[in-house]
């Protein structure tokens, strides 16, 4: 009987697993993209290992086709792979902080962190004990309607970290709101916090002068089990799961691509693009449209008030099929590869690469929508602050200008 990678996914996941070594062997073990690669392999692999070792899996995962759904893994990685190892990551990368002009380039960061700090403190004061109990979306509830505003704007005042470090007033500001946003993210039972910490850790090490074992790997481990006891705190974990199982079985990637590929093309044909550019019309003002985790919801489980996310890896099927997977991935890692190897060499590229690596990481369990809506906010809200710190500091400019003639008249 001829060899068929659908029918053997431990094939599927040993050939993926492949493109870490690989990557930290061309690229050096300071390759962020070996790193995101192992959380890649983790979140998408991960359930598959569970089920093949007899623990449990997100309910309603389409066991006949979990071999076909790791093919769909594999060729994610593949187009990670093959960019990761054709653009290699710069290996003079300087620290982008020792690059800032000296004095403050942005003075207006600090005022956007404490706004963000405090209005974090007000939503946790007024909430209290409410955050103790009930689910997450009582929780939600609690936090009230702008909850998903303050998580972006929070993903976009993370990235900002490099930037940040110009003044010692930046840097204060930064820490204190990095504290409140996990304070925030944990009391309302989110997880985003979990990527913003990896990128940071990632971008910090990157750029560190000591050679050595990068501590990445002993932070990364640390935050995997803090988002595994998270996990199970929101009541996701099955009773009876072993630790290893708990570890492994986290989100749903896995039910969403089996779910899409038993649906299409057999009940709906390839939408051959459509969602993709769905996600740039739900950028114009007034043009919102369903996103794909609704779409999954009204055909899955019509009227439900649940959620299942869903993945890059299902949307590239969507549109395309298993051609279209490989593809994608490799798009976005050219991407990140790019911002990376520039971060060094202007403000933007430093912020650009933390916000993108913490979006990729975020859309892996997502969509394009969310992906490209956070790289897009993300970058008007850098703009903004650019644009209003150089018109400060130009009238600043202007003001000593003005008194040095007054002074020499």
């Amino acid at each position: 009987m001829p060899f068929d990678l659908a029918t053997q996914p431990w094939w599927s996941a040993g050939l993926a697993a492949l493109a870490v070594p690989a990557l930290l062997i061309a690229g050096g073990r300071r390759d962020m993209l070996a790193y995101l690669a192992a959380y890649f392999l983790l979140f998408g692999f991960g359930p598959v290992a569970s089920y093949l070792l007899g623990g449990s899996i997100y309910f309603g995962t389409n066991t006949l086709l979990i071999g076909r759904a790791a093919v769909g893994l594999l060729l994610a990685f593949a187009g990670v792979a093959t960019v990761g190892l054709l653009l290699r990551q710069r290996r003079d990368i300087a620290d982008p902080i020792q690059k800032l002009e000296a004095g403050r380039r942005m003075p207006l960061v600090p005022a956007v962190l404490v706004l963000l700090t405090l209005y974090g403190l007000a939503v946790l004061a007024w909430g209290g004990p409410a955050f103790l109990a009930g689910t997450k979306l009582d929780r939600i509830a609690v936090a009230g309607p702008f909850h998903y505003d303050y998580l972006l704007l929070q993903m976009c005042a993370s990235a900002l970290y490099f930037i940040a470090q110009e003044s010692s007033t930046g840097r204060f500001a930064y820490r204190v709101n990095l504290g409140v946003y996990i304070a925030y993210c944990l009391a309302t039972g989110e997880r985003d916090f979990v990527f913003v910490l990896f990128a940071l850790v990632l971008h910090r090490e990157l750029v560190r002068t000591e050679r050595r074992i990068p501590r990445s790997v002993l932070w990364g481990a640390a935050l995997l089990l803090g988002a595994t006891g998270l996990f199970a705190l929101r009541g996701n974990a099955t009773p009876g799961d072993s630790d290893a199982t708990a570890i492994l079985n986290q989100g749903s990637v896995l039910f969403v691509d089996t779910w899409v590929m038993g649906h299409v093309p057999s009940t709906e044909p390839y939408q051959h693009g459509l969602s993709y550019l769905h996600a740039l019309l739900n950028l114009v003002p007034g043009q919102s449209q369903v996103p794909l985790a609704q779409w999954l919801v009204d055909r899955y489980a019509p009227g439900s008030s649940s959620g299942y996310g869903f993945s890059l890896t299902g949307e590239a099927y969507l549109n395309f099929g298993l051609v279209g997977i490989p593809v994608l991935f490799a798009l976005l890692t050219a991407v990140h590869r790019w911002l990376v190897n520039r971060i060094d060499r202007a403000p933007v590229y430093a912020y650009a690469s933390i916000l993108f690596t913490v979006a990729w990481m975020y859309g892996f369990r997502g969509e394009s929508q969310s992906l490209l809506k956070t790289c897009v906010y993300g970058a008007l809200f850098f703009g903004v602050i650019r644009m209003v710190s150089a018109r400060g500091t130009s009238a600043s400019a202007d003001d000593q200008e003005e008194a040095l003639e007054c002074a020499s008249s």
